[in-house]
């Protein structure tokens, strides 16, 4: 990843030296072919004159080749830092994706509140395992710190009851297992309907 955001970088940068460098090479034959003044005091002003025309080019053809390499420098952006923190944070949680068994289906969404204090407000990961309805932190996306890795819940069909739960920002789903539960997304319940209940 890195290796290719660099031949994109050094790409980018040949395409824009090589265009700057032809349109300021022609720019300065056409400078070359303005007739300079007889008279002394004019050639010298209009000699200022050309090589502050020429500077000001310089800067004026720079920034068009900035403006004419930017796909390329894009490409570069994209094999840059998201991609290669997206790898890193995926590959950071690759042990508890096998420890905890996660495998499709699985839906992503948010836990509003739980029993245990420390899921609320954060994104969880809801799948089916071994006949088990297991909720863990989003392991999808990943994370590098220990302590967001926030445990696994496994629940039988005959221990979870369903139910709509409203507030005042809408219809979410309740999942009741005894004295544990957690308020979701309300797309979890058709999620764990479809996938684990009806099945």
């Amino acid at each position: 990843m890195i290796r290719r955001e660099r031949a994109w970088r050094r790409l980018a940068k040949g395409v824009m030296y090589l265009i700057m460098g032809c349109l300021f090479y022609a720019a300065l034959v056409l400078i070359g072919m303005i007739p300079l003044p007889d008279h002394y005091v004019w050639r010298v002003l209009v000699s200022v004159g050309l090589w502050i025309l020429g500077a000001f080019l310089l800067i004026l053809l720079a920034v068009f080749s900035c403006v004419l390499t930017q796909p390329l420098w894009n490409k570069a952006e994209k094999c840059s830092l998201p991609a290669i923190k997206k790898e890193t944070l995926s590959k950071a949680t690759l042990h508890l994706r096998n420890y905890y068994g996660l495998s499709q289906p699985y839906l992503l969404t948010k836990c509003f509140a739980a029993a245990d204090e420390k899921w609320k407000n954060h994104d969880v990961c809801i799948f089916i395992v071994d006949n088990e309805l297991r909720i863990t932190t989003d392991l999808v996306h990943g994370f590098l710190y220990g302590e967001r890795d926030l445990g696994c819940y496994a629940f039988k069909r005959s221990e979870i009851a369903l139910s709509k739960h409203k507030d005042n920002n809408g219809l979410k789903l309740e999942l009741r297992a005894g004295n544990e539960y957690f308020v979701l997304g309300y797309r979890a319940k058709g999620f764990i309907e479809r996938n684990y209940i009806n099945d």
